[in-house]
């Protein structure tokens, strides 16, 4: 194993005498029943990154450059920004979040994983919902919600492929071995217990049965920052929790004080969407509610500063020594900035002039890129050659794709920030007109499209070395078996 993806003696390997860890139970074992099915799990997942960095560079280009393939309506920039950002929640963010889940719920548990079947039949029924999602948004068929771009009729399809790819995760959890329940899988459980339901209520009062008036509006804010804060921040702090101990070789300094901080951010968490659309025609507590609602998601901010604070205190070296250690800290130092400036977007003094600009967007990248995407990143590099069996071809890559990818979230979160800000104060400065303000933002659009171009390339990086890995392990183990079954029977000669 790579020097770079180093690590201290497995916390979860079975130890004669721990309670909760038989002795029976390898961690290679478990990996054995786990590898297929969420290799396929992996591969949508993948194909969904590939596809999402193909039309997000595309729909970053148009906002500079709107004559860019202007002459094709399916590549217009309001079709082809959603089909991104549905790549990105839906084609990469839902499948590795929930492959992530699996192995470390198995890990955890110290369970074989059961219903593995049902991650094949999932996969399939999910990547062709997403699929015949994103066609129906390049054909002009989109909702017009956020987040919820999807025509209706693939709602139940995609609900379906979810309930079959999160089943044997909570099944492996109900029949675990092992007797506690550590903090990573309570925001694990968490997550893919809470995500069905934001999506159906969702999509259900916003895109199968609309309301009147500004309804689906505050509902679409109410989905998609639940969904950032449970599933893709939820996920992150949960990958976080789970490898920094575990790759330190220290324990987590309070685990009541990071149980104190799970129900902060679940219970205040998703009240918080209102802060996306302060200055809409909403009720008035609605507004109240979200900013106050964010505001209490700093003391789940601050929990996990002090665990993690006390737990990497003296381990500077180390953290910067292994790459997976590295993606984590980023992944948590990621999060714990966005539970600051969230809000103080919702203040009158930030939002007067933030408000309606790249500053919210930037926003979103800092916990879907900065916080979940590195750690998803980093959680990969380590899981993926012990599923497999297989050593990554080139090692260099993996801490080449932690410098870019580090390097692109930073560009495109400082960009879109300086560039809100910018932009914000363009926009209140009632002497100019709208193509001197468009011409103020564009430079900071320009570097965006930089940074999404690096991260694009980061994960080709890792695609074409997955890719590798699974053709050796083929050849160094499928094809002896296929040749010995293609084999003639001498018996039959002789007889």
């Amino acid at each position: 194993m790579s020097r770079h993806l180093h690590a201290v003696r497995d916390p979860d390997a079975p130890t004669a005498g721990r309670e909760g860890a038989p002795a029976d139970v390898s961690s290679a074992a478990l990996d054995e029943t786990a590898r297929w099915p969420l290799t396929a799990l992996l591969g949508v997942s993948l194909a969904g990154l590939f596809w999402w960095g193909l039309f997000q560079v595309l729909a970053a280009i148009k906002l500079h450059a709107p004559g860019f393939l202007a002459g094709c309506p399916w590549l217009t920039y309001g079709r082809v920004q959603p089909v991104a950002w549905n790549l990105l929640v839906y084609g990469f963010g839902i499948p590795v979040g929930l492959m992530v889940a699996t192995w470390i719920t198995s890990r955890l548990s110290r369970t074989a994983l059961v219903g593995g079947a049902l991650i094949f039949l999932g996969s399939a029924v999910w990547g062709g919902g997403v699929l015949l999602g994103v066609l129906a948004i390049f054909s002009g068929h989109s909702t017009g919600v956020e987040g919820l771009e999807m025509p209706g009729f693939t709602v139940p399809v995609l609900f379906v492929g979810y309930l079959l790819m999160a089943s044997p995760l909570l099944m492996t959890f109900f029949t675990r071995r092992a007797t506690e329940v550590y903090v990573s899988q309570w925001y694990i459980l968490s997550a893919v217990v809470v995500f069905p339901w934001l999506y159906l209520a969702g999509a259900l009062q916003a895109v199968v049965y609309p309301g009147r008036g500004v309804l689906p509006a505050s509902i679409a804010s109410w989905f998609v920052h639940g969904v950032l804060v449970c599933w893709f921040g939820g996920l992150a702090l949960a990958v976080a929790l789970y490898f920094l101990p575990k790759l330190t070789g220290r324990p987590l300094p309070s685990r009541n004080l990071a149980v104190f901080g799970f129900w902060m951010l679940v219970f205040f968490g998703p009240l918080g969407g209102m802060v996306r659309r302060l200055d809409g025609p909403f009720p008035a507590w609605m507004s109240s509610l979200g900013v106050a609602s964010c505001s209490l998601v700093l003391v789940a901010g601050y929990a996990l500063l002090v665990n993690l604070a006390i737990l990497l205190r003296g381990l500077g070296a180390t953290v910067r020594a292994g790459t997976v250690t590295a993606f984590m800290a980023f992944s948590a130092g990621s999060f714990l900035l966005w539970t600051l400036l969230v809000p103080l977007s919702g203040f009158e003094f930030l939002h007067a002039r933030t408000g309606y600009t790249l500053f919210a967007a930037g926003l979103d990248w800092l916990v879907l890129w900065g916080a979940f995407g590195t750690a998803m990143l980093g959680a990969l590099y380590y899981i993926v050659p012990r599923l497999l069996g297989e050593d990554w071809i080139r090692p260099g890559w993996v801490r080449l794709h932690f410098g870019l990818a580090v390097g692109a979230v930073t560009l495109l979160v400082l960009s879109s920030l300086l560039g809100g800000w910018v932009q914000g104060g363009a926009i209140n400065d009632p002497s100019l007109e709208y193509v001197r303000v468009a011409k103020r933002y564009i430079p900071f659009a320009a570097t965006g499209t930089l940074a999404f171009l690096v991260l694009w390339g980061g994960a080709l990086l890792l695609v074409i070395q997955l890719k590798w890995m699974l053709l050796r392990r083929w050849l160094g183990h499928c094809l002896p078996k296929l040749r010995g079954w293609c084999a003639p029977v001498d018996s039959e000669v002789r007889a």
